[in-house]
Formats: structure tokens, C-alpha cells, sequence
């Protein structure tokens, strides 16, 4: 969604509704993406802007193991400031793309590996013994 500066100066929320599934078309973990319900509050300071995002999501993540689909809610809150000062972390341009903007935090925010309940738990890496010069040393750090 792009935001131009002079329709934020008359608003101080915003609700919309963004649809990612074509945005996830080089995302190989991500296998689907319902609509993000995202709702904003702006507050218009001196040469900055800063918007508080809140977004609800459901998408379905691919198992680190199995790659079966994981159903996965997330719900996340973000501070995004735009200025040219050394706080703000995006320029402050007309109009912004506030959609791209989130669509980064999302990905950020996703977890990095999920595991479909079906996933062996058997053949995650065992423990390997230690070289058998180690051994007592071991039995007296695991103590």
C-alpha cells in the first residue's frame, strides 16, 4: 500500500488488508500466505513520522525436515520510524510503501526452522559419543 504524505498529515490510524501470495512466489519455505490484516496509528511529528504497526497473519511454512505444510499464526507489533534523523530507520519519502515495508518484517519474524508433528524425532542428530581418550573427562563436565 503506498502512503502519500499529505493524506497521513489529515489521519492518525489506518486498517487495510494486504495480500502477499504473489510476494511469496520466491519464498521457499513460506508455501502460502493469507491475507495480513494490519492496522496502523500515525503520529506526524517535525520532520518525522512514525507509524506503529500492528499485523495478524496466517501462512502455512514448510517443515525444516519433512517440508509438510506447518500451519503458523503470527502476530507481531512494530515501531517504524521515517525522518533523517539517526533514529529514523527509513527515509522519509513520498509516497511510501508501507506494504513492502511489512512484508520485510514478516519475513524477519517468521521462525527460522518449524517442525511438522509427524517429523521423526528418532532422526535428529544423536549424540555422538566422545573419543575415548575424553571419556572420564566427559562423565565429570556432565556431572
Amino acid at each position: 500500500m503506498k502512503l502519500k504524505l499529505s493524506d497521513l498529515k489529515e489521519k492518525t490510524s489506518l486498517k487495510f488488508v494486504q495480500d502477499y501470495s504473489e510476494a511469496i512466489a520466491d519464498q521457499v519455505d513460506i508455501l502460502s500466505i493469507k491475507p495480513a490484516h494490519i492496522a496502523c496509528d500515525i503520529f506526524n511529528k517535525t520532520d518525522e513520522l512514525l507509524i506503529t504497526v500492528h499485523v495478524d497473519v496466517e501462512m502455512e511454512l514448510a517443515c525444516s525436515k519433512t517440508l509438510k505444510p506447518v500451519p503458523y499464526t503470527m502476530q507481531f507489533d512494530a515501531d517504524i520510524i521515517f525522518g533523517s534523523s539517526e533514529d529514523a530507520e527509513y527515509p522519509l519519502s513520498d509516497p511510501i510503501e508501507l506494504s513492502d515495508i511489512i512484508f520485510g518484517y514478516i519475513l524477519s519474524e517468521k521462525p527460522y526452522t518449524i517442525y511438522h508433528p509427524d517429523a521423526e524425532k528418532t532422526s535428529f542428530d544423536k549424540e555422538k559419543s566422545p573419543h575415548p581418550a575424553f571419556a572420564d573427562l566427559d562423565k565429570i563436565v556432565k556431572k
